[in-house]
């Protein structure tokens, strides 16, 4: 290996270097983007897309290091000195190795502890709001909760796509025929647990909307749940509160603004 050839290797891993900064700074731009989204579907996104540009920096940082460390090590393995010519006082030629210093490492962005997903209603159960009076009625065949079970809300819309994500959520909607989607993430529980969602328009039980029944939808995930009124939606302020038996896990509040 010559030393134009080293030379080279140099040059490409010192541009390595430098084209690293390029996925540091779009994972600082995610990290930047995930902590201030409004949703817990945007800031996962984000966080994802963040992962991966760290990612690719440290492959361009591990293959430059590579490029300067291991090139000048097999020249001092490959090349050992000759043995001296005893007829003539001229030293035998010694490959010599110029100590390239091992570049510091570019700092790069490590991702912090993963935010919760803070749900932009009520994060936390509360006992001031009790389930309504349908929720009471015990039902023979469920099964109690566990204490780990919850039901974090995540967005509402009015429109999913076949992911059966939302698409624009918000917080306000037209009036008029269409579907109003709560989006929620669950963990710890069991099919068969009591859940309820209450529908309120202005404090007044919405019982088309509204629904008690036993969980059928695993122990972890994230799903939907979806009204759409005989009639559409008329102008007012509307809430759903969402219920593990009798525990409330957060209320969604949503307007539909006068056209």
């Amino acid at each position: 290996m010559t030393a134009l050839t080293l030379d080279w290797l140099h040059r490409i891993a010192y541009a390595l270097l430098i084209a690293s900064a390029i996925p540091v700074g779009l994972a600082i731009h995610q990290f930047i983007k995930a902590r201030h989204a409004a949703y817990y579907i945007l800031r996962r996104e984000a966080l994802g897309r963040a992962g991966r540009w760290v990612l690719a920096a440290l492959v361009l940082q591990a293959l430059a290091v590579a490029l300067l460390v291991v090139p000048p090590r097999l020249v001092a393995i490959v090349h050992r000195p000759e043995e001296p010519v005893l007829d003539t006082p001229t030293p035998a030629l010694t490959a010599t190795v110029t100590p390239t210093p091992r570049p510091t490492r570019t700092p790069t962005v490590t991702p912090t502890r993963r935010p919760t997903a803070t749900p932009p209603f009520i994060p936390t159960p509360t006992p001031i709001v009790s389930p309504p009076d349908t929720a009471l009625t015990p039902i023979p065949s469920a099964v109690p909760a566990g204490e780990d079970a919850r039901i974090t809300l995540v967005a509402l819309a009015i429109e999913k796509d076949e992911r059966d994500r939302p698409v624009e959520p918000g917080d306000e909607f037209p009036p008029g025929d269409h579907w109003v989607y709560l989006f929620f993430a669950y963990e710890g529980m069991e099919n068969g647990v009591v859940r309820t969602f209450a529908w309120y328009k202005e404090g007044e039980f919405i019982e088309f909307c509204s629904d008690t029944g036993l969980w059928e939808w695993g122990q972890r995930g994230a799903t939907w749940y979806g009204c759409r009124l005989p009639g559409g939606w008329e102008p007012g302020r509307y809430e759903i509160h969402v219920f593990i038996e009798t525990l409330l896990q957060g209320i969604a509040q949503f307007v539909i603004a006068e056209e």
